[in-house]
């Protein structure tokens, strides 16, 4: 085939290939001659003399010409095995990723793609048999509004569908139908996970048995083995985390995203994608179906609800509210007595004494780790502020100075500016602070500090653990498959009130979480009509939005806004950086910045014109040396 698309007897003389380089202008395929008696095709890899240097490419194209001069093409210096490693299919995912997060398309690769191992690759595969499931489905889907998507699964339609599974329910038992529905239906499914413990990827790889391909292996010939099963049709079931996004699968029929929201479905490195909008570009170009799952739409998926892109899978009101655990809001600004109770008020404590009492276990989710450094006034409760940053303060225990650990300002104690009151307390105790205590209130109890993901908890009953975000897993195993007695949140405002301005979003999808573990919640807030409070109290993630969408367009924030982040650094000043968008981009957007660290924040309303204007820029700095790194939706 020409470049033209005019079929050719002749073998393609030349490979246009992306050279896995970094810099923007570089973002290009370059033409090599294709040696003779060699044979290339779309989506191998190869290596090329680049720059003086030999270098890993993808061949992305072949042709029988070449606009380039030939006497300056080089030959390519080899080919790197037989595998095929992506179609044009996947090549239209991955040039999609890259314009959605102003990336370049071997930034791209270098995520979707595996390190090779030859030794793989020479492994000898027998045949897979057919995949037999069961006649009929695991789940009778009672409760939910499931007719559409079950239609559309079962039909090899296609659509996007947000899913909140019904307090009491387990996410791997939906997700397992939905694998078995597809599959039954002839076509492949791709699961994501957050994280390696997912219920959503363990169920769905056991749906699959043989014919699945676990992506959530650190060895690299495993994943590598994953990958080209993938490639092959071996597998028909790919489950894994973030980077499983890309996972080769050959008509793709169902892609499902538990926990769509989580912040680990960020990638970490440039172009910095969320495998959740992979995943619901992947089903578009598919023609497949894609289920997120969770507690809380995101903000971008909000929007996209809003907007009739993504169909909500409806439950039965009365029966989600009547499996909703009992939430309790402490009102702490009510002066009657009992509201206050040290770092408990009356019926948290009553509810910790009455779980360690009966030998059960009890969760305290704590606002951070440590022991708690921010500083409030007593008598307003009122962030106290340095007055060199509006950082917040913290007690130095050597000489009871206030200290900020932002800017380094060092001073006296002095009164609340807001209400003049000189006293002043620790804005939230952290999870040592409140394990202390609790040790010295609960004697019996086996009271642990839980910081940090998969953290070891309590081993014996009475048991209270004591959890920061870091630690809140799907399925925690100290709790050994039965429900938490109570989870208490003494330091709700502390939560709502942190320096960001999806704070609410944020700490609500916390809550919702730890709620499931629990018949009964006790909340302890200053402001118990906040939206995210009576949002847990309801049960009601829509209402949430209600109020908060409101709330954000007013400050062109998302999702009513697309927001760009711009780091500058290796000697490129953030203020030139600034100036130069404000003068190149659309005229609706706002540029902001830059702070300290060099950042610019861009608030577009048109997030591909935007991109596009961004584009040319990129490149030129490239060229410059100018190190500038983008980050689009950076807080998603």
């Amino acid at each position: 085939m020409t470049a033209d698309g005019v079929a050719s007897s002749a073998a393609p003389r030349f490979a246009r290939v992306v050279v896995d380089v970094a810099p923007a202008h570089l973002d290009r395929p370059f033409d090599y001659r294709i040696p003779d008696g060699a044979s290339v095709s779309t989506g191998q890899r190869v290596r090329v003399v680049f720059s003086g240097r030999r270098r890993v490419g993808w061949v992305v194209a072949t042709a029988d010409g070449s606009a380039t001069d030939t006497s300056r093409i080089r030959d390519l210096a080899g080919v790197d095995g037989d595998t095929v490693w992506f179609d044009g299919d996947d090549l239209r995912v991955y040039r999609w990723v890259a314009d959605r997060y102003a990336g370049t398309l071997a930034g791209v690769l270098r995520h979707a793609l595996p390190p090779r191992v030859a030794a793989v690759e020479r492994e000898g595969r027998g045949a897979t048999p057919p995949w037999s499931g069961p006649d009929e489905t695991a789940h009778d889907w009672e409760g939910y509004d499931s007719g559409t998507l079950l239609a559309a699964v079962d039909a090899n339609s296609s659509g996007a569908f947000w899913m909140r599974p019904l307090p009491g329910d387990d996410s791997g038992d939906l997700v397992a139908d939905l694998v078995a529905r597809c599959l039954k239906a002839g076509r492949s499914v791709l699961v994501l996970g957050p994280d390696p413990g997912s219920p959503a990827a363990g169920r769905a790889l056991g749906v699959a048995g043989r014919h699945g391909a676990d992506f959530r292996v650190t060895a690299q010939r495993a994943r590598y083995r994953s990958f080209l099963r993938c490639r092959t049709g071996d597998a028909r079931v790919a489950a894994g985390e973030r980077s499983a996004a890309f996972a080769p699968l050959r008509d793709l029929g169902l892609v499902i995203v538990d926990d769509e929201a989580n912040p680990a479905f960020k990638e970490r490195r440039s172009p910095r994608h969320h495998a959740r909008e992979v995943a619901l570009a992947r089903a578009r170009m598919a023609g497949a179906v894609c289920v997120l799952l969770g507690d809380l739409p995101s903000a971008n998926l909000a929007g996209l609800l809003r907007d009739g892109h993504v169909t909500p899978v409806d439950v039965v009101r009365p029966l989600e509210r009547d499996r909703a655990p009992r939430v309790e809001a402490v009102d702490l600004s009510d002066p009657r007595p009992g509201t206050r109770r040290t770092r408990f008020s009356d019926p948290a404590a009553r509810s910790l004494r009455d779980a360690a009492s009966a030998g059960g276990a009890a969760v305290v989710l704590a606002s951070r780790g440590g022991q708690g450094s921010a500083l409030v006034c007593r008598g307003c409760g009122n962030r106290l502020s340095c007055p060199v940053c509006s950082g917040s303060l913290a007690v130095d225990r050597s000489d009871e100075s206030w200290r900020c650990p932002a800017c380094a300002w060092r001073g006296g104690q002095f009164a609340c500016p807001h209400c003049g009151d000189d006293r002043h307390a620790p804005l939230a105790a952290g999870a040592g602070r409140l394990a202390a205590e609790l040790r010295r209130t609960h004697p019996a109890a086996d009271v642990v500090r839980m910081e940090g993901f998969d953290a070891p908890g309590p081993q014996r009953r009475p048991a209270i653990g004591v959890m920061t975000r870091g630690s809140v897993v799907a399925r925690p195993g100290w709790l050994r498959g039965a429900a938490a007695s109570v989870v208490v949140v003494p330091d709700a405002d502390a939560m709502l009130n942190r320096p960001a301005f999806d704070a609410a979003e944020d700490v609500l999808r916390l809550w919702f979480a730890v709620a499931r573990w629990t018949g009964h919640v006790v909340i302890q807030t200053l402001e118990p009509a906040h939206h995210a409070v009576q949002a847990l109290v309801r049960w009601d993630a829509a209402g949430f939005w209600d109020r908060e969408v409101e709330r954000r367009a007013e400050l062109r924030l998302p999702p009513s806004a697309t927001l760009i982040q711009l780091t500058c650094g290796g000697g490129s000043a953030g203020g030139d950086v600034h100036d130069t968008l404000t003068a190149v981009l659309p005229a609706d957007d706002e540029v902001l910045g830059p702070d300290m660290t060099g950042r610019v924040l861009v608030k577009s309303a048109d997030r591909r014109g935007t991109l596009a204007a961004l584009k040319p820029l990129l490149a030129d700095w490239a060229k410059q040396d100018r190190k500038v790194r983008v980050d689009v939706d950076p807080l998603l």
